[in-house]
């Protein structure tokens, strides 16, 4: 497993622990709110219904006790009325743990749950008259347990979009890593290489300027790698400086760097940040040139047109070049980083790459450059 699969493994197990420990929390402390003011509204319930059973009593209405016990079960509260060891009215669903001591319990009792207020007296006229009450509060754990799973799946599709797009993120943040790596080691083999090949000791003249030659082209090589990274790394402030860049300047530093270039320009000024064009312009034609030298730029007012007659690319690699996908690493061959600077680039003038292959003509490259008035927005 590599490193950053770690870290986004140890960042997801902890961002999902905040997400389920705090929904955890939330939703407890609800119920318990919930369920408090349901205990109060019982007592208050349980006090009124204690006056009328006064009053019952002081008439000495027991057939009406029974009555009224009757009626409140459709309100989903239960009673049970003693006068002494005498029951006067008992619509008790359950019957009460007698070990229970006077106060509010709650009682569990198959699929129901009820609210218990067992033996109270407080607020009856009769000395030797106790009452059990209570009422059925399973809708209440009904729409806590709703809730909870309403918010599970909540929980569940959050963590899944915020993993996902981590892991994304964190994928392409740590892809040049890979495709630096990647690059890298071709020059470093072949430096090595050479390096071996002279300490031998025993080669002429001729083969030894050949080696010094490679090592020096491979260094150079990897001198542009770390431009280039160094470049991304200040691309990803946002911001850049848009200024009028002339052609000539262009033309010149190309043809220094690629003598085999042929370089036309059909206008005068290009628009942008200058050292970003070159280094753009740098890494396309660098990518092409691998496969042959026969290439061509062309500097339009809002094109920029680079042909390789010698080069091509297959259907899928033109798509995924096309998209602005990662490149798979068996497909990178040189390409990985610079093209990911190539896309940041224009992607910062806020133009458009096109890769195509064009019959009869070979690779064509094409950077549309937006340009509004004289500067760009």
């Amino acid at each position: 497993m590599k490193i950053w699969e770690k870290n986004y493994l140890l960042t997801v197990t902890l961002l999902l622990c905040l997400l389920y420990g705090s929904i955890f929390f939330i939703q407890q402390y609800s119920f318990r709110i919930n369920l408090e003011k349901y205990c109060e509204n019982s007592l208050l319930n349980e006090g009124r219904i204690e006056y009328v059973i006064s009053f019952f009593m002081e008439e000495k209405g027991s057939q009406r006790l029974k009555w009224y016990a009757k009626s409140l079960e459709k309100q989903n509260i239960y009673l049970e009325i003693r006068d002494n060891n005498e029951i006067l009215a008992d619509t008790l669903p359950v019957r009460q743990n007698e070990d229970l001591e006077s106060g509010f319990h709650i009682i569990r009792n198959k699929h129901k749950i009820y609210a218990c207020i067992g033996n109270s007296c407080s607020n009856l006229s009769c000395e030797n008259v106790s009452v059990s009450y209570l009422e059925d509060i399973s809708d209440l754990y009904s729409v806590f347990r709703k809730q909870a799973a309403v918010l599970l799946f909540f929980a569940a599709f959050t963590s899944l979009f915020l993993s996902g797009t981590l892991y994304l993120a964190m994928k392409k943040i740590y892809a040049p890593v890979n495709n630096i790596a990647h690059e890298l080691r071709t020059p470093l083999t072949a430096i090595q290489g050479y390096a071996q090949y002279m300490m031998l000791g025993n080669i002429s003249g001729e083969d030894r300027e050949f080696a010094c030659k490679e090592i020096e082209k491979e260094a150079g090589y990897m001198n542009m790698l770390i431009e280039n990274l160094l470049i991304m790394g200040n691309l990803r402030d946002g911001r850049i400086l848009m200024k009028r860049v002339e052609s000539d300047f262009i033309v010149k530093e190309m043809e220094q760097n690629f003598p085999f270039l042929q370089c036309k320009k059909e206008t005068e000024y290009l628009y942008g940040d200058g050292t970003l064009l070159f280094s753009l312009l740098k890494n396309l034609v660098s990518n092409t040139c691998r496969q042959g030298e026969n290439v061509s730029l062309v500097l339009e007012e809002n094109l920029i047109t680079i042909l390789n007659k010698d080069d091509s690319l297959d259907e899928e690699m033109l798509k995924i070049l096309n998209s602005g996908r990662l490149i798979p690493r068996e497909k990178i061959k040189g390409k990985g980083l610079g093209v990911s600077l190539c896309r940041e680039i224009v992607k910062m003038h806020h133009g458009k790459l096109v890769y195509e292959n064009v019959p009869e003509e070979g690779l064509k490259i094409r950077v549309f450059l937006w340009q509004g008035g004289n500067h760009f927005i």
